[in-house]
């Protein structure tokens, strides 16, 4: 079952090895893979880096308000 849904407000954790770490986006697409979920997930700003990234279901965090 996936945890994130479209809309949802996504941060890319800390921890994470991604250089996108501490940015907030939103959910565009949740896709389902053989060994759990992937989102696309839509950033306002996160310095140079692309609007539009995929990242991993344990990269992200859930981000209320």
């Amino acid at each position: 079952m996936q945890k994130f849904n479209k809309g949802d407000k996504v941060r890319v954790r800390l921890d994470s090895m991604s250089t996108y770490k501490g940015c907030v986006g939103i959910v565009e697409k949740p896709i389902a893979e053989k060994f759990g979920f992937l989102y696309m997930v839509r950033f306002e700003k996160c310095g140079d880096l692309l609007p539009l990234n995929r990242f991993k279901e344990e990269d992200l965090e859930q981000v209320w308000g």
